[in-house]
């Protein structure tokens, strides 16, 4: 039985069996994590199979660019997702466009998510008629909705749009995080 500080001694490419002090896999040619060395302790040599499998650690963000960060934001309602995660990721930390395009996103979600919820609730008791109450959250609904659908093409031919109150909102907010 092995202890808790001892590791299995099997390749992390292709898992076939490795001697616990070796450096490569004899079967696939992969480095290997030294065995009882902190990770991350060794660094790389530039050796080309160090890049290759799980010795490859490379932020997944990094492959994006700036105009793919910005029409990912205006994905009508699912584009919250992507807004937020580069908002908070380091890559786009000092990027003012694809900031600003986070927060115009994700302050245009909490719109859909006041006209869809909150406005029901507060307005009609939680369920409109079927008459001008309906359509007029529908309408506002539909609204919001070109509006992702534009910010989304203008993003797409690398366009900025600010869009009036949410624009304004998502510039301060903009300044205000950095």
């Amino acid at each position: 039985m092995m202890g808790s500080g001892e590791s299995v001694p099997f390749c992390t490419n292709c898992g076939a069996s490795v001697g616990a002090q070796a450096s490569y896999c004899s079967r696939c040619g992969t480095p290997q994590p030294r065995r009882g060395a902190q990770s991350g302790s060794n660094p790389p040599t530039g050796d080309p199979k160090e890049y290759h499998g799980a010795a490859q650690t490379t932020d997944f963000l990094d492959g994006i660019t700036d105009r793919t960060a910005a029409i990912l934001c205006y994905i009508p309602v699912f584009g919250v997702i992507p807004a937020i995660v580069f908002l908070a990721s380091r890559r786009f930390r000092g990027n003012m466009r694809v900031r600003f395009d986070g927060f115009q996103s994700l302050y245009l979600f909490v719109a859909w998510l006041i006209v869809s919820s909150a406005v029901p609730v507060l307005f009609f008791g939680g369920v409109p008629g079927f008459g001008a109450e309906r359509s007029l959250l529908t309408l506002l609904k539909f609204a919001i909705f070109i509006c992702w659908i534009y910010l989304l093409v203008k993003a797409a031919h690398q366009e900025q749009v600010r869009l009036p109150v949410i624009g304004d909102l998502a510039a301060r907010s903009t300044t205000e995080q950095l």
